[in-house]
C-alpha cells in the first residue's frame, strides 16, 4: 500500500527543532488530564463486570460467589498477560501518529489485533477444553469445580474479546481519544448489570439460567463492546484503514517489533501475578487472622490506586507521540508532567485511603477484633506507599515503556520483587518475629526499590535511545 500521508521530520539531541512541526517543547499538561480522567474511569467500569457478576449471583447463595470468584481468578491471570500487548500498541502507535504516519498507524493497530485475537482464542479453547482440570488443579472440590464450570468456560470464551478490546482500547488512546472506551465499556457494564439479572434470576420469558446466566451475560457484553470499538476504530477515523497481510507489506515486520517490544512487559505481569500468590502464600502461614487481614486490606487499597490508573497510558500517548518525531525536550516535559499530576493523585489517594480505615468495622462488620487490628495497620502502612506505587506504576509502565525501555522496566521488577521484596517477605514475617508487620515492611521496600530503578534510569536518558534510533531511521527513508 503506497504511503498516503507525508511524514514529519524528525529532530535529536544537537540539531534545531524543526520550527511548527515539532509538539510542545513545554509538554501539555491538559492534554495529560484529558486522557488520563477517562482512563481511569474506563478501569473502574472495568472493574465492574467482575463486581456485578459477584453481586447478581450473590442472591444464589456462597457456593455461586465462590464459583465466580474462582473462575475469575484464574481467567484473570491470562488478561494480565496478554494486555501487555496493548501497552506495546500503544507506544508504536503513538511514535506513528506524532509522526503524522497513518499507514503506520494501521499496520500496528492490526499487528496488535491480529496478534491479540490469536492469543485470545487460544486461550478461550485452551480453558474451555481443559475447564475442570484447571478448576481442580487451583484447589476446588468436585463440587465447587461443577458447579463453577459452566460460569468458567462462558468467561474463558469471553476473553477472547476482552483481550482483543484491550489493545483497540489502547489504539484510541494513543490517537488522543481516551473518550471512546470510556463511553463503549461503561455502556458494556450497563448492558452486563441488565443482562445478568435477566439471566441469572429468570425474568418474564427468560429462563433462569443461574451462575451460567452471568458468564452468558459477560460474553455477550464482551463482545458487543468488542464490535462497537472496532467499527467506530476504522469507521471514525478516517484515515485509518484495515490492511490485510500481503506480498511485500510491512506487517509481519510491525508483528516481530510488537512482540519484541511487549514480551518484556508479558514476562513483567506474570512475574508480578505470581509474586502476588507468592505474598498470599507467606501470609498463609502465619495463620487465618493475618491472611484475612492482609486481604481486607489490599482489597480496600485496590479501590484507591484504580483512580491513577489513567497515567501510564497518558504517559505513553503524550511521550510517544513526542519521541516518534524525535523531540527529546518535549518528551521530557511531559514525563515530568505526569509524574506530578501522578504523585499529587497518589498523595490525595493515600490520605482518602488511611481515612477508610476508619470505616472498616462497617465495612467488615463480622470479621472478629484481631484481623480489624491487623487490617488497620495494614491499610495505615500501604496508606503511606501511594506515592511511591504509583510513581513507580508511571514511570515502568508509561515514562519508560514509551521509550522502548521495557526490558529495563522487566529487570526493575524482578529487582524490586524476587531479589528485594519476597525474600524480605520471608525472611521479616518467617523467620525474624515481626510477622504480619513484617511481611507488610517488605512489600513497602519492594516498592521503594523499584521506583528507586526506574527514577534512576529515567534521570539517565537512556530509556529513549531505541525511540530516538527508530526516529532516525524512519527519517531516513525514501
Amino acid at each position: 500500500m503506497a504511503e498516503s500521508t507525508q511524514k514529519q521530520p524528525a529532530s535529536f539531541p544537537g540539531q534545531a527543532e524543526p520550527a511548527g512541526k515539532d509538539p510542545n517543547s513545554r509538554g501539555d499538561p491538559g492534554k495529560i488530564i484529558r486522557l488520563a480522567v477517562p482512563i481511569s474511569l474506563e478501569s473502574v467500569f472495568q472493574m465492574g463486570f467482575n463486581f456485578v457478576d459477584q453481586i447478581i449471583v450473590g442472591y444464589l447463595g456462597a457456593g455461586a460467589v465462590a464459583s465466580v470468584g474462582l473462575s475469575n481468578s484464574i481467567a484473570s491471570i491470562a488478561l494480565l498477560l496478554y494486555a501487555s500487548a496493548g501497552v506495546g500498541a500503544g507506544v508504536m502507535v503513538a511514535r506513528a501518529f506524532g509522526r503524522k504516519d497513518m499507514d503506520e498507524v494501521s499496520r500496528v493497530a492490526m499487528a496488535g489485533q491480529v496478534l491479540s485475537g490469536i492469543l485470545g482464542l487460544f486461550t478461550a479453547i485452551s480453558f474451555v477444553a481443559l475447564s475442570q482440570p484447571i478448576l481442580q488443579l487451583v484447589g476446588a472440590d468436585a463440587q465447587l469445580a461443577e458447579d463453577a464450570k459452566s460460569y468458567f468456560q462462558l468467561y474463558a470464551i469471553s476473553t477472547a474479546p476482552m483481550i482483543l478490546s484491550s489493545v483497540t482500547s489502547a489504539v484510541f488512546r494513543s490517537l488522543d481519544d481516551s473518550r471512546t472506551p470510556m463511553i463503549i465499556t461503561g455502556s458494556a457494564v450497563a448492558l452486563n448489570t441488565a443482562l445478568g439479572f435477566m439471566l441469572v434470576l429468570g425474568f418474564g420469558p427468560v429462563p433462569k439460567f443461574g451462575v451460567a446466566g452471568a458468564g452468558l451475560a459477560t460474553l455477550i457484553s464482551q463482545s458487543c463492546r468488542c464490535l462497537a470499538l472496532m467499527a467506530i476504530l476504522y469507521t471514525g477515523k478516517k484515515e485509518l484503514t484495515w490492511l490485510w497481510p500481503g506480498r511485500g507489506s510491512k506487517i509481519i515486520a510491525t508483528g516481530r517489533k510488537l512482540v519484541r517490544l511487549t514480551a518484556p512487559i508479558a514476562l513483567s505481569e506474570v512475574l508480578w501475578g505470581t509474586s502476588t500468590f507468592i505474598y498470599t502464600v507467606v501470609f498463609t502461614r502465619l495463620g487465618t487472622t493475618a491472611l484475612a487481614a492482609s486481604q481486607v486490606s489490599m482489597s480496600l487499597e485496590n479501590v484507591f490506586i484504580v483512580v491513577s490508573a489513567g497515567f501510564g497510558p497518558a504517559a505513553v500517548a503524550v511521550i510517544g507521540q513526542a519521541l516518534g518525531v524525535g523531540s527529546v525536550k518535549a518528551a521530557k516535559a511531559s514525563a515530568w508532567q505526569t509524574i506530578r499530576f501522578g504523585l499529587i493523585t497518589a498523595v490525595v489517594l493515600g490520605v482518602l485511603y488511611a481515612a477508610s480505615s476508619t470505616l472498616l468495622p462497617v465495612l467488615y462488620p463480622k470479621v472478629g477484633k484481631d484481623v480489624l487490628q491487623l487490617a488497620f495497620w495494614g491499610v495505615i502502612l500501604m496508606a503511606t506507599t501511594q506515592p511511591v506505587k504509583v510513581l513507580s506504576s508511571v514511570l515502568g509502565n508509561g515514562v519508560l515503556a514509551s521509550g522502548g525501555d521495557t526490558r529495563f522496566v522487566l529487570i526493575g521488577n524482578l529487582a524490586g520483587t524476587y531479589a528485594v521484596g519476597l525474600p524480605a517477605a520471608i525472611g521479616l514475617g518467617l523467620l525474624a518475629p515481626f510477622g504480619f508487620y513484617g511481611i507488610f515492611a517488605a512489600k513497602i521496600l519492594e516498592e521503594v526499590v523499584k521506583m528507586t530503578c526506574f527514577l534512576v534510569r529515567f534521570q539517565t536518558g537512556r530509556w529513549y535511545k531505541s525511540a530516538l534510533k527508530e526516529a532516525r531511521k524512519k527519517e531516513e527513508e525514501p
